[in-house]
């Protein structure tokens, strides 16, 4: 069994930590059965044949049912979870958001090295700040097997190298789907828990039933203004949250 110190350290030098056969996977089986109906719904309203995931999954607006949504934040708050977050924050984290990511229908998609970062549309000298600031850790859930991610270790805690820089934002001849130097491929199967930084350089593999569930924790709230635009936060007062854990849902 991985000691959490294990898993500390491996994450603050590597930027990423793989735990096999951590879920039973009769709770798999359950968790799955919701959110293939909830992402179907996403997809219902998000038609892009590029999309490789979802968001906002425990939101009202595509998982109706109470007890579905119950049943997610259940297993998004479980101490197997609480647990490493309180050894890797050390001091506050919240909960921020869920995604799936599946294959792309348009098969000329290709995957893609980024940041999770990039996408906030702030200037380049900012991200490099944020990502010394703003803690963010990826907890994939693997649904079916999964052909892996790609990541280049220890880059959560650092900037582009130029070659680097060029693949992701594919300045001059580069393709962001190119390979970079160092890189890694980690696969994953249901039962397991992926754990990785946002602000990693990381690109998908696709391939297989591709169907796996991030659940996304920080160092910071959520706005109050994304609670209500999305309504993908609980009712703590009126779930089976406890008391104890209800922290999680904060916002700012």
């Amino acid at each position: 069994m991985e000691t959490l110190s294990n898993i500390k350290h491996h994450l603050e030098i590597d930027g990423y930590y793989l735990i096999q056969n951590y879920f039973d996977l009769d709770s798999i089986s359950k968790i799955k059965s919701i959110l293939i109906k909830t992402n179907e719904e996403w997809l219902k309203k998000n038609k892009d044949p590029r999309l490789i995931n979802s968001a906002y999954l425990t939101s009202k607006q595509f998982l109706q049912k109470e007890v579905d949504r119950n049943t997610i934040f259940k297993f998004l708050t479980r101490d197997q979870i609480l647990n490493i977050c309180k050894q890797i924050f050390q001091k506050e984290f919240y909960f921020l958001n869920t995604q799936i990511f599946f294959n792309p229908i348009d098969k000329e998609k290709r995957p893609y090295w980024h940041r999770d970062i990039q996408y906030l549309g702030i200037p380049e000298e900012e991200q490099k700040l944020r990502i010394q600031k703003d803690i963010v850790w990826h907890f994939r859930v693997p649904l079916e097997e999964d052909p892996g991610i790609w990541f280049v270790p220890s880059s959560h805690k650092r900037w582009d190298h130029k070659e680097e820089r060029e693949v992701r934002l594919e300045i001059g001849i580069h393709r962001s789907d190119e390979p970079l130097q160092n890189q890694i491929l980690i696969p994953h199967d249901p039962g397991d828990l992926l754990i990785f930084s946002a602000h990693l350089l990381h690109k998908g593999e696709y391939g297989k039933n591709r169907f796996s569930f991030d659940v996304l924790y920080t160092n910071f709230p959520e706005s109050t203004t994304q609670v209500k635009t999305w309504e993908h936060f609980p009712d703590v007062n009126h779930t089976g949250i406890a008391k104890d854990k209800r922290f999680l849902f904060q916002t700012n």
